[in-house]
């Protein structure tokens, strides 16, 4: 008569523990990994989303740039110095996920060009050839209200205080653009007398240059992302006058920045307005321990192209 078993045996648990075990830990493992894939997933849709927000935002400010002024500065990515020494036109090996590069320029004001009925500037001036850097007048524009914008937008100035650049008269030189004595810009130099405005002529030419166009220049702008991940945008100082970016306000454009670049192709002739720049920004990425860092090789980065126009 065969004996009927009661239950298992020891060795018989054990393996079926075991086996418990491992299922258990594949279940988890797999649990695991479909939740950090969430979570990652999240955040490059999160900090992609950021990317293009702060694109949106710099595409808007560079339209309005003079191309000839972009320019790198405070390459000293050691102490994150805020120094303002230039280091010269954008270029390819400064496309590097830990440089600390401050992209400036100077932006055209707009703001007067699109004034309704009339507007406070106009590109176009007026006074007789050949112009010799003394003076410009104007038939199609209200210099008062252009004054009256600029003070408006940036109380600490007004047109008195704003400079004139005439289109393409200049080498593209940094030291032209940010220095008080460069030769960039027409310094207004004095109240204006009805359409007229008398110049300081820094960019020292007296031939007639009356077919170029005249922008009027109210402000600098400077990017830069800090050690921090901020990226922050600094405006209302003015290079003609000596001013450098750390003396104007800072504002924050955005979170997580690991770098931001710009260039574009200098094989390329300067257009009759401007030429097309490449805007990049990358994102902090996560690592294998979902940890938020700087590398290049876990970084989130988007590209735009931008027209800038002047």
């Amino acid at each position: 008569m065969k004996r009927i078993r009661d239950g298992f045996t020891l060795i018989e648990l054990l393996f079926v523990i075991v086996i418990m075990g491992i299922v258990g830990g594949f279940a988890l493992e797999a649990v695991r990994q479909y939740y950090e894939g969430i979570y990652r997933t999240q955040v490059y849709t999160q900090r992609v989303a950021e990317a293009d927000h702060i694109l949106d935002l710099l595409s808007k400010y560079f339209e309005n740039a003079v191309d000839l002024s972009i320019v790198n500065m405070d390459e000293d990515a050691a102490d994150n110095a805020l120094v303002g020494n230039c280091e010269g036109d954008p270029e390819e090996e400064a496309e590097n996920i830990a440089h600390d590069y401050t992209v400036v320029f100077v932006g055209v004001d707009t703001d007067s060009l699109r004034t309704i009925p009339q507007p406070g500037w106009s590109e176009i001036a007026k006074n007789t050839p050949p112009f010799d850097g003394n003076t410009i007048t104007f038939d199609d524009a209200n210099l008062s209200l252009a004054d009256t914008t600029i003070q408006a937008l940036y109380p600490a100035s007004n047109l008195e205080n704003s400079a004139i650049y005439n289109h393409q008269s200049i080498a593209d030189t940094c030291d032209d653009f940010y220095s008080s004595n460069g030769n960039a810009y027409y310094t207004i130099n004095g109240s204006l007398t009805g359409n007229t405005l008398p110049l300081l002529n820094n960019a020292g030419t007296t031939t007639n240059i009356e077919a170029r166009r005249k922008y009027l220049l109210r402000t600098g702008y400077a990017f830069r992302v800090l050690d921090t991940g901020e990226f922050v945008m600094f405006s209302n100082f003015r290079p003609w006058k000596g001013e450098n970016y750390t003396t104007g306000n800072q504002n924050r454009l955005g979170d997580n920045v690991a770098s931001f670049y710009a260039d574009f192709n200098n094989t390329n002739s300067y257009s009759e307005r401007g030429s097309v720049w490449r805007l990049k920004v990358c994102m902090r990425g996560l690592d294998g321990n979902l940890t938020t860092n700087d590398l290049a090789q876990d970084a989130i980065c988007r590209e735009r192209k931008v027209h800038v126009h002047y």
